[in-house]
Formats: C-alpha cells, structure tokens, sequence
C-alpha cells in the first residue's frame, strides 16, 4: 500500500496563545495603547530566539555575539535575548528565555524582528511580529529549502509575496537595516505594507 498525502489547504500557524494573551493585555492596560509606527520605535530590530531548535538560530547567534550583540558601530538600538536551549514554558523561572510579556513588549517597540528558522521555517514569531507591526526578517535560505521528511512541506509558500525584509545571509543584518533606518518615511510604508498584506 502506498500512502498519498493530499493538499489540504492551508493553516496558518499564527500567533502563540500565550503571547496573544499577553498582547492583550498589554492592550487593555493602556488606555491610550496605540500601535507605534516604524519611525517612532526605540528598536531597529529584536533577536529573541533559543540557539538549539535549527542550526541557523545558532548560524545568527555567533553574527550577533560576533558584533557584541549591539556592535559598537551599530548606531541603533537593538533588544537582543538568545538562550542556549528551547523550553515549552518560557514563563518558567528556570529557562533562559525571555518571559512573554517581556517579549511581546520588546515586539511592539521594534521595527524589526529577526525570524530564523525553528523547528520549522514558519515559526510563531512570523505571526507575533505581525501581530505586533514589527516586520519580520527571514534569510533566502529559510523560504526555499525544502523541509523532506517532514510533514510541513514548503511551509513558507504562502510568505514568498509577503512584503517582508529578507536577507542573503544573517552577515546583512547590520548593513540592511542600518541603510533602511534612514528613511523614517519609508519604514512606515513598509510597516502598512505588512499589515494590509497580514490582512
């Protein structure tokens, strides 16, 4: 017998439950809460990833820690957070990662959101970043390799067209978006350009 896999559709993966909480929340304490622009946040970019979960994550973490994280010669702000191993509660006391209210705040306040690949190219930040009018970064090699074996086959298809920033190579980060954080107006074309395409 042979077993035949059907295209059922599409399902996207979206946003994680407990970042969209807090989220929420974030939202509902603020009454004036009112999504920044690309020009007026305090980050170029957030790294908020844990290294062990796709050699690329641990590829991006020896660039960032090979500049200091924040290089020196970087004139913007950046929030970067890498831990060494992945956990599926990353609100417990125990692990390096990030509490998700931490994050999503870090989200809302960063024009940028560095996506490497998970388990899966199409990982919940795609969708958080979104969420949050952070325009996600991916590398080329993340929306074209072909995950065989697995049951997600070309999981970014539906992303090929999305108005996203993607790079050659993580080595481009710092000069991609040092060049593209000198036109404040053009940034938040681009943030509107994500969010109508999210739409």
């Amino acid at each position: 017998a042979t077993y035949r896999q059907r295209d059922n559709g599409y399902l996207p993966l979206g946003p994680r439950l407990d970042s969209w909480k807090s989220y929420q929340k974030i939202q509902m304490e603020d009454e004036e809460f009112a999504m920044k622009p690309s020009s007026r946040r305090t980050y170029a970019f957030n790294a908020i990833f844990s290294k062990n979960t796709n050699d690329g994550r641990a590829e991006l973490a020896e660039v960032l820690e090979g500049r200091g994280i924040i290089g020196d010669d970087f004139p913007h702000p950046v929030f970067a957070s890498i831990a060494s191993e992945w956990e599926r509660n990353v609100n417990s006391r125990r692990t390096e990662q990030l509490p998700n209210r931490d994050y999503v705040a870090a989200l809302l306040d960063s024009v940028f959101t560095l996506s490497p690949a998970g388990h899966n190219p199409e990982c919940y930040r795609l969708f958080e970043a979104i969420e949050a009018g952070s325009i996600p970064v991916l590398v080329e090699a993340d929306t074209t390799t072909e995950y065989v074996g697995r049951w997600c086959r070309d999981p970014l298809h539906h992303w090929r067209d999305a108005p996203v920033l993607v790079l050659d190579a993580w080595e481009d980060v710092f000069p991609a978006v040092e060049r593209l954080m000198e036109d404040g107006d053009a940034l938040d074309e681009m943030q509107i350009n994500v969010l109508v395409w999210y739409e």
